[in-house]
């Protein structure tokens, strides 16, 4: 309706129905025309849109509709290559477009855009974001639905994940509100909200989200978003210690992995692998495996290689051969910093190594520096293990006031991680 475009560019253009109307038409007339509620004057129309700058013309939306949801469609499947050329033929679409709809999709599926481009284009999704914030009356159902799971992706690349799952809830919440959107984009908020509780570690909710994701993934033959979900899937129950099963889910990703050679996707199974052979102290296994995952991910994230590195150092450590674990905690610490949890993990193996781990700097270490860490960023598991290696250090030391402190700041973070 041409009524609800002029609303929309009038709001977009900072002007008042006063300033829009000076000379033209009346406030309430104007006002009439916004609502739909006015039969229109050619004339009035013609020179409002000219003091706008859009056409008065109406134009095919459903063609445009179609494309927009077939860009969006491409994200959605990872097909990443297709979208990103055909942005410039959607760019050039929607430069005589002023239907406020359609440009308000456009502009969210384009903050999806940025998030998917390498490396993801976050400032700018913020902006475009905090932008249609201020349109958000505008916004149809299903609009709604993707405003909040943008934000959430946005917080989420942050690691933010507390605000990420606050935006998450709120998508789940509109897509059950929402008829128009399909059970694919639903899946997509489950495993977003599956990673999310993933990274802070609540395993139960972890495991109910991957599940409700993979469902939807498995009955639409999108193996690579199934093998996503059997991933975290296999990392929370290599946590509950069930390592059996943790273990099977792995190896179904891993066959999509090797089958349409997604080398990301295998070093990132191969280090969960590893990991759950380093949970069963099986050194040799776990090497073998850490070492494949590093082969896959030379091209990878430094804090990922990063992260492999120090569980390799540790099997090292572990069996004995501590020049080669040193090697390997000075090759780890050049791809990170204090703000990555992996520095605080290689800084403790390097204690170790240095058969330090009882003296009062390793302890100051852990009690001022790694333990508040973990704490402040909700990482349970790490906040439960150390405390309980500092517990355990104290108590050794006969100082059992701060062993019963640090045992009982270990058991609440295992509750949280439940």
């Amino acid at each position: 309706m041409v009524g609800q475009r002029i609303r929309y560019y009038r709001k977009t253009k900072g002007l008042t129905q006063e300033e829009l109307a000076q000379g033209i038409c009346s406030v309430s007339y104007l006002s009439k025309i916004e609502k739909g509620d006015a039969k229109s004057s050619e004339e009035v129309i013609n020179m409002l849109c000219e003091r706008l700058g859009i056409s008065p013309e109406e134009v095919d939306e459903g063609k445009i509709l179609e494309m927009l949801n077939e860009w969006n469609l491409m994200m959605t499947d990872r097909r990443f290559e297709e979208a990103e050329e055909m942005f410039p033929l959607i760019q050039e679409k929607m430069e005589g477009i002023s239907d406020p709809s359609l440009r308000l999709r456009f502009e969210l599926f384009q903050c999806r855009y940025f998030m998917v481009l390498e490396p993801p284009l976050l400032e700018e999704t913020k902006l475009k974001l905090e932008e249609i914030e201020e349109l958000f009356d505008h916004l149809s159902n299903d609009l709604k639905f993707y405003y909040f799971m943008f934000w959430g992706m946005y917080y989420n690349f942050n690691k933010k994940y507390n605000e990420a799952l606050e935006y998450l809830h709120k998508a789940e919440k509109q897509f059950n509100q929402t008829s128009s959107i399909q059970d694919s984009e639903a899946a997509v908020i489950y495993y977003l909200l599956a990673l999310t509780y993933n990274f802070l570690m609540r395993i139960t909710s972890v495991t109910t989200y991957s599940y409700k994701a993979l469902t939807i993934f498995d009955r639409e033959y999108n193996y690579s978003r199934s093998a996503d979900c059997q991933i975290l899937l296999g990392i929370s129950y290599r946590r509950a210690q069930h390592y059996e099963l943790a273990e099977s889910h792995l190896k179904q990703a891993l066959k999509y992995s090797t089958t349409f050679k997604n080398d990301t996707l295998s070093g990132i199974i191969y280090h969960n692998l590893g990991y759950i052979a380093f949970c069963q102290k099986n050194h040799l296994k776990a090497i073998d495996r850490l070492e494949k995952s590093l082969e896959y991910k030379k091209s990878q994230d430094p804090q990922h290689i990063a992260n492999t590195i120090y569980l390799l150092a540790t099997e090292h450590y572990e069996l004995g051969k501590f020049e080669q674990a040193k090697e390997l905690i000075q090759k780890g610490l050049k791809y990170i910093d204090e703000k990555h949890e992996i520095y605080y993990h290689l800084r403790i193996v390097q204690y170790k190594v240095n058969n330090a781990e009882t003296n009062d700097e390793f302890v100051q270490y852990l009690r001022k520096n790694a333990i508040p860490f973990f704490k402040q960023k909700g990482i349970w598991e790490y906040v439960a293990t150390y405390s309980e290696l500092l517990a355990d250090i104290y108590f050794e030391q006969s100082h059992y006031k701060k062993a019963s402190e640090y045992y009982r700041v270990a058991s609440n973070a295992r509750k949280n991680i439940y």
